[in-house]
């Protein structure tokens, strides 16, 4: 292998005992992946040529760093990025949310639930009254929750709710540790064909730097990490502390 372009899958998973991939799972489209090697150096210099030169390096320590941008927004690639949990939220039927006090004609409101149907709203009095959608209310996004009140002079506050909601996966972003991951990229050159495969040990993820949320063309997160040293591994003198390359043999 001389010239080379890779590509390949990149694959996530938990480390088991020994250095050892447990099961791993695809991220989907990855056009980047880079891994950056550094080490942490002390210089003397000579004090007896006048020109205080280099005499000697000494090495306190190596680093691996990985860079990496991810396509597709999936819900494990979401937890990952965001440090978050996952809730499954079924869906079902809610009354007598209580809206938030005080409230005016035209503001918006944002209901506990989303996909909202079969929505009705009444107010606080002892026999409550009912407001006509598109008259005191109307609903701006089903889909959201996002209700707008129009006219509300004639009615007691608190308005209360009811209406039936559609089930939902929840994301609560920063709820977890920092994420550790076994990382495996099955790869190829471009330009030959041939294979080629990484595998980091220990891959501690930092959260996503900047996830944009609005766009103008294709959505992208970036996400670095630290590659961390493996005792178990590194045992094995064919795995290495941090990582290895597999390559083709060379005729």
């Amino acid at each position: 292998m001389k010239d080379f372009s890779f590509q390949g899958g990149l694959y996530l998973g938990t480390r088991l005992a020994g250095g050892r991939p447990g099961a791993l799972r695809w991220v989907g489209d990855a056009p980047k992946c880079d891994l950056t090697l550094k080490t942490e150096t002390e210089t003397r210099k000579e004090s007896y040529s006048g020109n205080r030169l280099t005499s000697a390096v000494l090495q306190k320590g190596k680093e691996a760093e990985l860079s990496i941008a991810i396509n597709w927004a999936d819900i494990d690639n979401l937890l990952l990025g965001l440090y978050a949990t996952k809730a499954t939220i079924a869906g079902g039927t809610l009354t007598g949310e209580r809206l938030p006090v005080p409230l005016a004609a035209n503001d918006l409101i944002a209901l506990d639930h989303t996909t909202v149907s079969q929505f009705v709203l009444t107010d606080s009095n002892a026999l409550p009254a009912t407001l006509v959608a598109n008259t005191h209310y109307r609903v701006q996004s089903a889909r959201a929750g996002l209700v707008q009140l129009l006219d509300l002079a004639a009615f007691t506050m608190p308005l209360r709710a009811a209406y039936r909601y559609g089930a939902r996966v929840s994301i609560a972003m920063l709820t977890t540790a920092a994420p550790e991951r076994y990382l495996f990229l099955d790869g190829i050159n471009t330009l030959d064909g041939a294979p080629v495969q990484v595998r980091l040990y220990r891959v501690q993820f930092n959260p996503v730097s900047n996830l944009g949320l609005i766009h103008e063309s294709f959505g992208q997160f970036e996400m670095t990490a630290s590659v961390l040293f493996d005792p178990e591994a590194a045992a094995d003198p064919l795995l290495g502390g941090f990582g290895r390359l597999d390559l083709p043999e060379v005729p």
